[in-house]
């Protein structure tokens, strides 16, 4: 198993937390993804910037929170992050650490160290009217990143791996997802709103066709609280 994103490493990092009885929770906090108990006190905080605090108002071992990092880079490894450096120093250094890998037309494949997954991989395009970076994805397998790079970058047709139709129905399900009721995290929104902008960018028809929604049906709730099922319709289909 690969990771293809920060999501499957939480889910398996979090599970394995509550194996060794520390209870994981949604932090109150906006600066931390997640609070880390033992016996009912906060012992550490997860950052949303992957890195592990202690909580300086409690007695936290220091082989305790070794254990807690050490847990967090063996799932990292388990899920398969890119553990082999894939630049050198006469690669070109952007900025904080980032390197260049590839440059096509206006889009780069970049990759920077990251202190639990390693080596991170990035696409992006650069604005016409500045060269600002703009639509930048994240990608934590090395293969992925370059097949991505690929498609956006135009050296490879992207529409040749699926049929129109095909995108279409893609579309459809992750506009679905995006604006129905149900709840979602943060982490899910983000990575649906990038695949729809990657669809967009394969098939740009996608941008101009009118979907039509009845909202009074689409969002109405029953008394025992659950959605009607969404439904989207495309005029001309």
């Amino acid at each position: 198993m690969r990771t293809k994103s920060k999501s499957e490493f939480y889910k398996s990092f979090f599970a394995a937390l509550s194996q060794q009885g520390i209870e994981v929770r949604r932090s109150t906090s906006a600066d931390y993804l997640a609070d880390l108990y033992l016996k009912g006190q906060i012992i550490a905080f997860y950052t949303r910037m992957d890195s592990i605090e202690r909580n300086p108002f409690v007695t936290v071992p220091d082989r305790l929170m070794s254990s807690i990092s050490d847990l967090a880079r063996k799932t990292a490894l388990q899920l398969g992050v890119c553990t082999e450096k894939p630049y050198t120093d006469k690669d070109e250094k952007i900025t904080n650490g980032v390197y260049k890998l590839s440059e096509y037309g206006d889009v780069i494949l970049a990759c920077k160290h990251h202190p639990l997954f390693e080596y991170v991989f990035s696409t992006y395009r650069l604005a016409p009217e500045n060269g600002i970076p703009v639509q930048r994805q994240y990608f934590y397998d090395r293969n992925e990143a370059m097949e991505n790079f690929a498609v956006r970058s135009g050296l490879v047709d992207g529409k040749k791996l699926f049929s129109e139709n095909e995108l279409i129905l893609i579309h459809d399900e992750m506009v679905k997802f995006l604006i129905s009721p149900n709840d979602k995290t943060m982490d899910q929104f983000e990575q649906v709103q990038i695949l729809i902008d990657r669809l967009e960018e394969l098939l740009p028809e996608l941008k101009d066709r009118e979907i039509q929604l009845n909202y009074e049906q689409e969002f109405s709730h029953d008394f025992d609280g659950n959605s009607e099922t969404l439904e989207i319709t495309e005029e001309g289909r």
